[in-house]
């Protein structure tokens, strides 16, 4: 019984060694932003109750974008695609 125990967490723990550093992997943001905006996760922007200006398309496929609130009460913002080097 111990040793089919043993040999299932010694898999699981085989799995995720290789599972998660390939995951934080694909978080990593191809590009950085301007001076004034900052990253964002790329989601469906559909869903929220505020303005976007700019596109909202995720370029270089990484997952971010850069975004920038231009009203007071943030219900305006502008984003753009993390492209900068």
């Amino acid at each position: 019984m111990y040793k089919k125990l043993a040999f299932a967490l010694t898999l699981v723990l085989l799995l995720a060694a290789v599972v998660v550093p390939a995951a934080l992997a694909e978080e990593e943001p191809a590009g950085s932003c301007p001076t004034g905006f900052h990253l964002d996760m790329v989601m469906d922007h559909d869903e929220h109750h505020h303005q976007h200006v700019g596109s909202d398309t995720d370029m270089n496929n990484d997952g971010f974008l850069c975004m920038k609130h231009v009203t007071p009460d943030e219900t305006i913002h502008v984003h753009i695609d993390n492209v900068l080097p």
